[in-house]
C-alpha cells in the first residue's frame, strides 16, 4: 500500500529581510507526502514539473526523503511553478507574506491550469493506493471520479469554490473522500455559503468517513459518525512560521489512521490530536513548510539573472558516517588499548573455578564473544557469551562474574538483564562517561572499564558500530598477550591488520561481487576455527544496514543437510572466514563450495586470527557501502522500528 499525492510540483523560495535564504519543494499534498515519508510510510508523487532548475529542486526535495518520484513527468519548455515566502523581522517578531511574484524582480512563474497527465496517472494508480489531493481543479476531479481508491483532500482555500454553484460544490465532494481536512476559514465559508448551521452539517452533506478542521490557536475539531470532538491547543511551540502547520497536522492524522488499520476509534482521538499537535509545534518552530524535514537548498546567482529565473545549484558532497568511522578506526583502537580499561582487566580475578557471563547486543556482541573466548583460553573457566534476554531465562545461581559490553554504557537491555545480580560481580566495558554510567546504572565505579580518554572522547555516529565492536576485543587481546608473555607489539599488529585488510578487501568487494549476490540478495557466512567473532559481527552489520540477508553456517554443521538450501534455492554466494591453517574437513568443504565462495583468510592462526578477521569484517561492510554508494552506517529506519529500538522497559 502506498500513499500517493497528485498534482503539479511547486518550488518555494524563502527570503528574510529581502535576502534569499534558499529553496525547497512545496504544495500542500506533496508536503503531506514529505511528512509521511519521513515517518517511514511508503509514498509516491504523481505530478508534473518543468525541465528547469526549479523542477530539479522540486524532485530532489522529495527524493531526499525516499519518496517514489518515478511518476513525475518533466515537461519540455515549461517553467515549474514557484511560490515566494518573505519573512520580515519587526522588532524581534517575525512576520511573513506569501506571493506568486518574486519580491526582487516581480516576475511570476505560475501557470494556472494543471499540466498533469490524467490518463497516465489513472493507469499507474494501484488498487490499494491512498490518494492525496489539495484542490478540486478539473484534472484532479477527473482522477477522483475515475478511481475507486480511498481518497483524502486537504482544502485550505475556498477561492476555487466561489465561481461554482452550491450543487457543483456538493457534487465534487459528496461521498468521494475517506478524510476531508478543512482550514477553519473554509469550513466557515461553507457553512455560510450552503446555509448550514454547524460543522456537523458539513459532514452530513458531504459524507466523508472522517472530517477534521484546523482552527489555529483554537485547536482542532474531529467529526466521525456525525459526532463532533473538539480539542484545545495544548502546545503551540515557539512559532517562527505557521506555514505548513496544517499539512503536518493532517499528515499525523493519516499516519495514526494507517496504524489503526484504516479505522476510527473515538477513544483514540485525543491521542491522535496530541500526536498532530506535537508535529505541528515542531513545524512552526522552523522556517518553511518542510524546514523540519530537510534544510533549504542553497543556490548561487548567475550574473545578470534573478534567482527566480535561473541559478546554479551544486549539491553538497555527502560525508558518509561510515567513512568517518572507518578512517578513525586505527586511532580509536590504539587509544582504547592505552586507556585505563586495559589495566583494570588485569585486576579482575578470573580463575579456573569461575563461571562467567559476557553480555552484549548489536555491535557490542562481537566484543562480548571475543572476550569470552579469551578468558576461557587463559583461565580454563566456563564462559558464556549471551544476548541480554538469554540471561533472563537461565539459572544464574552459580555465576561468579558478569562482564557487560555497551558502547554508551547505559544500554537498557544490557543493564536490565543483570538487575538481580550482585553489583560487586558486574563489570562493564564501555566508551561511556564514567560519572554518567554510575548515576544511571548503579554499577560500581571501580568496575567500569571505560576506554574513553581525554584525547579519545569523540564517539561514532550511526547505527553500525566499528569502534564499539573492535576496541573491546583489542583490550582483551592485549590482556591475552600480556598473560601469555607474547612478544607481539599489539599496536604494530593492529596497524598491520588494518592496512592489510584495507587493501585486500577493496579488491575483493567490488561490482563483480555484487553481481553474484544481486539476484537473491542472500549471503552465506561460514564460521568456526577462530572465525566466529568476525562472522557474528559481519552478519549483524549486513542485517542492520538492510543491504542483504545473511545465513550463518557452522562449517561442519553445514554438512548435516544445510547444503539443500544452498543448492535448491541457488543461495550460492558465500564468504568463508578461515585462519591460516586448513583442516582436512575444510579442504573437502571448500572443494564443494567451489568458485562461488570468497575466502577471507588470515595470516595467523588461533586467537590472533580471530581478532585479525574481526578487522576484516569492518572493511567488508565499509567497501560494500562504497561500491553500492550507500552510507551503510545510516540506514533509514521507520518510525515504528525506532519505537522498539528505543524501548526502555522490562525485557
Amino acid at each position: 500500500m502506498r500513499v500517493v499525492s497528485i498534482g503539479d510540483l511547486v518550488v518555494d523560495y524563502y527570503y528574510k529581510n529581502e535576502k534569499l535564504l534558499g529553496l525547497n519543494g512545496g504544495m500542500t499534498s506533496h508536503n503531506i507526502i514529505a511528512n509521511l515519508a519521513k515517518m517511514g510510510i511508503n509514498t509516491a508523487v504523481f505530478g508534473a514539473c518543468g525541465d528547469d532548475m526549479q523542477g530539479k529542486i522540486a524532485i530532489k526535495s522529495l527524493e531526499k526523503l525516499n519518496v517514489d518520484v518515478k511518476n513525475i513527468i518533466i515537461l519540455d519548455g515549461i517553467k515549474t511553478r514557484c511560490f515566494h515566502v518573505s519573512y520580515f523581522d519587526n522588532e524581534g517578531k517575525m512576520t511573513f507574506t506569501s506571493k506568486k511574484r518574486c519580491p526582487l524582480c516581480n516576475n511570476k512563474k505560475w501557470y494556472e491550469n494543471s499540466l498533469i497527465n490524467t490518463d497516465d496517472i489513472i493507469k499507474n494508480i494501484n488498487g490499494e493506493d491512498i490518494l492525496i489531493f489539495d484542490n478540486l481543479n478539473i484534472k484532479n476531479q477527473i482522477i477522483i471520479d475515475a478511481t475507486c481508491n480511498k481518497k483524502i483532500i486537504d482544502l485550505g482555500q475556498y477561492f476555487e469554490l466561489e465561481n461554482l454553484s452550491n450543487k457543483e460544490i456538493i457534487d465534487m465532494l459528496y461521498n468521494k473522500f475517506e478524510i476531508i481536512n478543512f482550514n477553519e476559514r473554509v469550513s466557515k465559508y461553507l457553512i455560510k455559503r450552503l446555509n448550514l448551521n454547524n460543522n456537523v452539517d458539513i459532514y452530513n452533506i458531504l459524507k466523508p468517513n472522517f472530517m477534521t478542521i484546523t482552527c489555529g490557536e483554537n485547536g482542532a475539531i474531529f467529526i466521525s459518525e456525525r459526532i463532533e470532538y473538539s480539542f484545545k491547543l495544548k502546545n503551540q511551540g515557539n512559532v517562527v512560521d505557521s506555514t505548513g502547520a496544517g499539512d503536518a497536522f493532517i499528515s499525523s492524522i493519516i499516519r495514526d489512521w494507517l496504524k489503526n488499520n484504516l479505522t476510527y476509534n473515538p477513544a483514540m482521538f485525543e491521542k491522535w490530536y496530541e500526536n498532530s499537535n506535537k508535529l505541528t509545534a515542531k513545524v512552526v518552530s522552523k522556517m518553511g513548510a518542510r524546514g523540519h524535514l530537510n534544510p533549504l537548498f542553497k543556490i548561487k546567482q548567475i550574473d545578470g539573472k534573478c534567482t527566480c529565473e535561473d541559478f546554479i545549484y551544486n549539491e553538497r558532497k555527502k560525508i558518509k558516517r561510515c567513512n568517518i568511522n572507518i578512517n578513525n578506526l586505527e586511532t580509536r583502537i590504539i587509544n582504547a588499548i592505552n586507556s585505563t580499561a586495559s589495566n583494570k582487566i588485569d585486576d579482575i580475578d578470573f580463575n579456573k573455578n569461575n563461571n562467567c557471563l559476557f553480555i552484549g547486543t548489536g555491535g557490542s556482541y562481537a566484543g562480548a564473544y571475543f572476550a569470552a573466548k579469551i578468558i576461557n583460553l587463559l583461565y580454563g573457566c566456563n564462559t558464556y557469551s549471551l544476548y541480554p534476554r538469554d540471561v533472563l531465562y537461565r539459572n544464574n545461581e552459580n555465576i561468579d562474574k558478569v562482564v557487560l559490553f555497551s558502547y554508551s554504557g547505559t544500554t537498557n537491555d544490557i543493564i536490565t538483564s543483570v538487575k538481580n545480580f550482585n553489583k560487586k560481580n558486574i563489570y562493564i566495558v564501555t566508551k561511556g562517561e564514567l560519572q554518567n554510567i554510575v548515576l544511571k546504572t548503579e554499577i560500581l565505579k571501580k568496575n567500569i572499564l571505560s576506554y574513553r580518554t581525554s584525547s579519545n572522547k569523540g564517539k561514532e555516529r550511526g547505527f553500525l558500530s566499528f569502534e564499539g565492536a573492535v576496541s573491546p576485543a583489542a583490550i582483551f587481546l592485549k590482556h591475552y598477550l600480556k598473560k601469555t608473555n607474547c612478544n607481539i607489539d599489539i599496536e604494530e599488529f593492529i596497524k598491520a591488520s588494518i592496512n592489510n585488510w584495507n587493501q585486500k578487501i577493496e579488491n575483493i568487494v567490488n561490482k563483480d561481487f555484487l553481481k553474484r549476490i544481486e539476484n537473491h540478495k542472500i549471503l552465506n557466512l561460514f564460521r568456526g576455527d577462530y572465525t566466529d567473532t568476525a562472522c557474528y559481527d559481519l552478519e549483524s552489520k549486513i542485517i542492520e544496514s538492510g543491504v542483504f540477508n545473511c545465513i550463518i553456517h557452522e562449517k561442519k554443521n553445514f554438512s548435516h543437510g544445510r547444503f539443500i538450501n544452498y543448492e535448491n534455492l541457488d543461495n550460492t554466494c558465500s564468504i568463508y572466514f578461515k585462519q591460516k591453517s586448513t583442516t582436512k574437513y575444510e579442504k573437502e568443504l571448500l572443494k564443494y563450495l567451489g568458485n562461488n565462495t570468497i575466502i577471507i583468510e588470515s595470516n595467523y592462526d588461533g586467537i590472533l586470527a580471530e581478532f585479525d578477521l574481526l578487522i576484516a569484517s569492518q572493511f567488508i561492510i565499509y567497501y560494500l557501502g562504497k561500491v553500492m554508494n550507500l552510507d551503510v552506517s545510516k540506514p533509514k529506519y521507520s518510525e515504528n522500528a525506532m519505537k522498539i529500538y528505543f524501548y526502555n522497559g522490562d525485557l
